[in-house]
């Protein structure tokens, strides 16, 4: 899993780019939820984000955005990931 340095945009909420791997032999979707945190840890806010139908053995894409508006510098740490 990849995921991309937060950027502000311009309605001024936080997006992350989510990049997943499906490893399986069969189509698969993944659910991933980012926790959008300041340099020191405080929690800012948490997003799911959803990369639906990623065909076997290839990469899928998706951006998740903060529910509200975020200043200063943002870090996006990966909480889990899930594959079903």
């Amino acid at each position: 899993m990849t995921v991309v340095t937060p950027k502000t945009d311009a309605d001024g909420r936080t997006t992350v780019g989510v990049t997943v791997r499906n490893t399986a032999d069969a189509t698969k979707s993944f659910a991933v939820q980012l926790n959008l945190t300041s340099p020191d840890g405080t929690l800012l806010d948490a997003v799911v984000v959803t990369v639906d139908d990623v065909p076997a053995g290839r990469s899928g894409s998706a951006t998740a955005r903060s529910s509200h508006d975020l200043s200063g510098d943002v870090r996006a740490v990966v909480a889990r990931a899930v594959r079903y």
